[in-house]
């Protein structure tokens, strides 16, 4: 069961990330993942300068409980919803005709909008450029219902799903040359 903190320990390391360890500056030796390796690897997440500034906003709100997932936990999964959502808005914005999150996705993958090509952690297929994306229309609107309407399930993926949520949205607003609608 989920604790409130105590104050006394509010501003404290949730206890799950003694779990987690990165590789220390001046040796090879593990130390502790600190709130600063948790600022320092979400603050590296950029959108494009096209992207509205109504999505930016909304977007750091979703970063910044990235960043308070080191304290809580849980938060990685109001970090994702708020990641989600805030694509959902981009995507709206985008494509104002289309009302459905699952079609929005569908409507910018079939038309070029997002491709393998844009995310950085996928090894792209030499066969097909979409082959990763083209999965997207189904799993992203699944994780957001399942987080919106009420799951247990904790998983460190914030960041991922940051990152990942970025990438699509900097394809929808490319600083050059966007796809025609």
């Amino acid at each position: 069961m989920e604790e409130f903190k105590s104050f006394d320990t509010l501003l404290e390391a949730d206890e799950r990330w003694k779990c987690f360890a990165t590789l220390g500056t001046t040796t090879s030796l593990p130390k502790p993942y600190t709130i600063e390796d948790m600022y320092i690897s979400i603050e590296k997440i950029k959108l494009n300068e096209n992207i509205p500034e109504d999505v930016k906003s909304q977007f750091n709100v979703a970063k910044m409980l990235g960043v308070y997932a080191w304290l809580y936990y849980p938060f990685h999964q109001m970090a994702e919803l708020k990641a989600f959502s805030t694509l959902e808005m981009g995507l709206r914005i985008r494509f104002p005709h289309i009302k459905n999150f699952s079609r929005l996705l569908s409507h910018a993958v079939e038309n070029g909008f997002i491709k393998d090509a844009g995310f950085s952690n996928i090894q792209q297929s030499p066969n097909d450029s979409i082959c990763y994306s083209k999965t997207l229309p189904a799993l992203i609107p699944s994780i957001r219902n399942d987080l919106a309407h009420g799951t247990t399930t904790l998983h460190p993926g914030s960041l991922f799903t940051i990152n990942n949520c970025a990438e699509i949205l900097n394809q929808l607003f490319p600083t050059s040359n966007p796809p025609k609608i």
